[in-house]
């Protein structure tokens, strides 16, 4: 009997993490994407390499978002991969107050979102590394 509750918790865990990282939030095409892009903050320097990557890292790329056959969609390990992402939902999905990401967990710091949108609104800088 023991074993059995085990399993079933096993079990509902499982599914639990899975339904965390594949629930997705509505998408809004009006966002403006970085195409003839304008940078709207040219004074901050946030860029991928110097900020953005250890978001990421911390937040994202540990349980879903590691390319291959991991869970969530999208590579974003590295810049080309979460750049496509970055013209299309990740505003949505990760800056606004309506965010869902990162999945089953409280939305990221406001303070940290708004640095995220200091990116986009600079066209999604690289930077170096």
């Amino acid at each position: 009997m023991l074993i059995m509750k085990r399993y079933v918790l096993i079990l509902v865990a499982m599914g639990a993490f899975y339904y965390s990282c594949t629930k997705m939030a509505p998408e809004n095409a009006a966002q403006p994407g970085p195409i003839n892009c304008n940078p709207q903050f040219p004074d901050q320097n946030v860029t991928y390499h110097n900020y953005v990557k250890n978001i990421v890292a911390r937040n994202c790329t540990i349980t879903c978002h590691k390319g291959g056959n991991t869970l969530g969609p999208g590579n974003f390990t590295t810049y080309a991969g979460i750049r496509s992402y970055a013209e299309t939902s990740f505003f949505f999905r990760v800056i606004t107050d309506q965010a869902d990401m990162p999945q089953g967990k409280a939305p990221l710091p406001k303070s940290t979102r708004d640095s995220l949108n200091i990116w986009l609104k600079n066209c999604s800088p690289e930077g170096t590394m």
